[in-house]
């Protein structure tokens, strides 16, 4: 009976204070949501440098063959 009362007490304390104090569960949710959002968005990020990196080596390449197409010409005059 007595751990009952203390329960029901603990319970009526605690959603009478609720909204003056942050219970640990909704940190942790909102911890856990801010992790996966943040992950979600580095990765989004780690992609396209990836894609950026491709497309800047591809126009590398094309530099490189354009030059050397620019060369061969002057050799010929």
């Amino acid at each position: 009976m007595a751990r009952s009362l203390r329960s029901k007490a603990v319970r009526t304390l605690d959603d009478a204070l609720s909204t003056h104090y942050v219970r640990q569960e909704d940190v942790v949710r909102e911890l856990h949501e801010l992790t996966r959002l943040l992950t979600d968005r580095f990765d989004a990020e780690a992609e396209a440098v990836a894609v950026i990196g491709q497309r800047l080596a591809a126009l590398t390449a094309l530099v490189e063959r354009m030059q050397d197409e620019l060369a061969e010409l002057r050799s010929r005059q």
